[in-house]
């Protein structure tokens, strides 16, 4: 039930620096405002209920996209979801992330919510978290103390629940070139409700040696929604490395990929459409590779 939010101190820092201080400063007791689409339901709900509200949105040095032929994309913790979906370089060289950010929500949701957020709820359902797992991306988490450096799939911790601290604040999503000849993909299923929240997410990335022999070279899958949280199908893709790609591996690499998820609920139905959507997904990022 929705109800009126408790009150709250509220700060609207212009610098990452003075963030981190506030953070710091009221340990425990604060929350990390940026599109607050998650956010500012829970505290309606009062399933939170901080003390402390700190608004990044005016923080420009958090609203980036960058692409370096070196070092890859780095995303900014302020970038939202349709944000990332019109920018040309994603559009060009990381569709598999235009195919996850047009999946979240609805268009409001994807203009007010922001990727880092996104990962931040550490909902098991996020659409954004396969893709990136995917694509081998990074977070970096900063803190009064410093930075570091954490594997997006190493991020949750349980349902809802992250490794973050409590003083730190995930300031950029980086993720690496792609290896050579790949492609990737990401499919959800939909479960059709008022917010049509994801039943089943398949985020892949593929690498082939060449379009003739087709052996696969690398082969990352990422899931979502098919356990307590986003996780990597390892098996799966070690099942696929080194192989050459023909009738049936696809399916054989879905049924791996099955065995290693946790469904929480309707079980039955979600571990057969793993299967589905990792062999319909790994299709799909083996038909981008040019």
């Amino acid at each position: 039930m929705l109800r009126k939010i408790k009150e709250f101190k509220y700060f609207e820092p212009s610098a990452l620096s003075e963030a981190i201080s506030l953070l710091n400063q009221y340990n425990g007791k604060v929350k990390i405002l940026a599109g607050g689409t998650d956010l500012l339901i829970q505290m309606k709900h009062r399933s939170l209920t901080p003390e402390y509200l700190i608004n990044i949105k005016n923080i420009s040095e958090l609203d980036y996209i960058k692409y370096n032929e070196n070092e890859g994309l780095k995303i900014g913790a302020l970038v939202t979801h349709n944000s990332l979906a019109n920018s040309t370089v994603v559009q060009e060289k990381f569709s598999l992330l235009v195919e996850a950010a047009l999946a979240v929500g609805a268009v409001q949701t994807r203009n007010r919510g922001t990727v880092a957020g996104n990962l931040c709820n550490a909902s098991p359902s996020a659409d954004t978290a396969p893709a990136l797992i995917a694509l081998d991306a990074k977070l970096k988490l900063v803190s009064i103390e410093g930075e570091r450096i954490v594997k997006v799939e190493e991020f949750f911790a349980e349902p809802f629940k992250s490794i973050l601290k409590k003083t730190e604040l995930l300031a950029e999503i980086q993720v690496p070139n792609l290896p050579p000849h790949s492609g990737g993909a990401y499919l959800w299923l939909p479960k059709i409700t008022a917010v049509d929240e994801t039943l089943v997410g398949v985020g892949v990335l593929i690498a082939i040696d060449d379009l003739t022999n087709k052996t696969c070279t690398e082969a990352r899958i990422g899931l979502g929604s098919v356990a307590p949280t986003p996780i990597r199908a390892k098996k799966a893709g070690e099942f696929l490395r080194g192989k050459r790609i023909k009738n049936g591996l696809f399916r054989q690499a879905g049924e791996i990929a099955c065995n290693e998820a946790l469904p929480r609920s309707r079980a039955e139905y979600r571990s057969e459409m793993i299967k589905v959507f990792v062999k319909r997904t790994l299709n799909q990022a083996l038909g981008k590779i040019k």
